[in-house]
């Protein structure tokens, strides 16, 4: 994630500087007919675009940096937020400098792309924060939320509590959310190979259970809940 974030953010700088002298790398400036140019002030809008990518760049270098001390999927959100404020701001500024009539579907497209991007951050946000919904029925261990999973109980090999820290360690996340307190979706563990995780807190007992040569590790908000689950499960 440093080296991702440190290198989008030297491209960004980079290409907000050749804008200066390259105004054809510009959408507006380099699809415009001559006729079209005359109402568009080029200089102000190289200005524009160079200080934009040249800011936005700044942050991600920064977001990378801070991302190697502070862990969690944070850094994630905060590469599409500072995208969102960009295309936004660049979008609202660039009607200054360039006078030309839009048509309603560029405008229809802009709207839905920045639509579409803000859905995503705010539903990743609240569904990693939400609860997962974990309960038995009679044959079944039921997950519902983000990354939901159904487990037969007959199936189950073992299930046991323990605390990460007696875990393997986590060592990736191949595919899931992690704020730091949180950890659900997929995750490499040392000497396990990819492991599923709903777990609530990271520092509350968890319950591991094995089952057709896979573990999966979950806990809930609530320690009695966790508990209560955890009998369930071991009863059936």
């Amino acid at each position: 994630m440093v080296m991702t974030n440190v290198f989008l953010g030297l491209f960004l700088i980079v290409l907000g500087f050749l804008t200066l002298k390259y105004p054809s790398l510009i959408k507006n400036w380099r699809y415009a007919t001559e006729e079209q140019r005359k109402n568009i002030d080029i200089e102000a809008l190289k200005l524009l675009c160079c200080k934009s990518m040249v800011v936005s760049g700044t942050a991600l270098i920064i977001v990378g940096i801070m991302s190697y001390f502070i862990k969690g999927s944070w850094p994630i959100y905060a590469m599409i937020m500072i995208a969102f404020a960009m295309v936004g701001y660049m979008v609202a500024r660039t009607r200054r400098y360039d006078k030309n009539p839009q048509s309603r579907k560029k405008q229809t497209i802009t709207a839905a792309i920045l639509a579409v991007t803000l859905f995503l951050v705010v539903g990743l946000f609240i569904g990693g924060k939400t609860e997962s919904k974990i309960h038995t029925t009679d044959n079944d261990l039921v997950i519902n939320g983000m990354y939901s999973e159904t487990i037969p109980l007959n199936e189950i090999d073992t299930v046991y509590i323990s605390t990460l820290h007696n875990l393997p360690k986590i060592e990736l996340r191949v595919n899931g959310y992690s704020d730091g307190s949180i950890l659900k979706g997929y995750f490499r563990l040392t000497d396990w190979g990819k492991c599923k995780l709903f777990i609530h807190d990271i520092k509350a007992p968890v319950i591991v259970i094995h089952y057709n040569n896979k573990h999966l590790i979950l806990n809930l908000y609530d320690a009695l809940a966790t508990e209560q689950l955890y009998n369930e499960i071991q009863n059936f």
